[in-house]
């Protein structure tokens, strides 16, 4: 009796194998028809070549908008440099100086300039 119980339990543990090596047969077929598929269409390097286009076109622009953040960080540094450099005279007027290399400095305007442009505006009235 134990032979006949054990004959359909063998049977049973078979079939799964089966079907699992079936499966795995087809997609592996599957997948070299397709691999074959794509080496003999002819658009398929141009989808790839505009694939790679694009990715390249898309790494360029965001290196673009990395130098562009960095350099609002820099203008940032630099324009707080200057705003504290106004702090500490607030009364004294200053011009905005594009220096050599690039970098915004605060020049102080000498003080004798604006008091004679202000003589000069009261003489005219008078």
């Amino acid at each position: 009796m134990s032979d006949v119980e054990s004959a359909p339990a063998a049977a049973k543990q078979s079939n799964p194998n089966k079907l699992l090596i079936i499966l795995i047969g087809c997609a592996l077929a599957l997948s070299l028809v397709n691999t074959a598929l794509l080496v003999l269409n002819p658009t398929a390097s141009k989808v790839e070549a505009f694939n790679e286009s694009l990715k390249t076109d898309l790494a360029e622009s965001i290196a673009s908008v990395h130098k562009k953040v960095d350099g609002l960080r820099s203008a940032e540094i630099e324009w707080q440099a200057v705003l504290k450099k106004a702090s500490e005279k607030p009364d004294a007027t200053y011009k905005i100086v594009k220096s050599g290399d690039g970098l915004l400095t605060l020049t102080e305007i000498e003080s004798v300039a604006p008091v004679a442009a202000e003589a000069a505006a009261q003489e005219a009235k008078k």
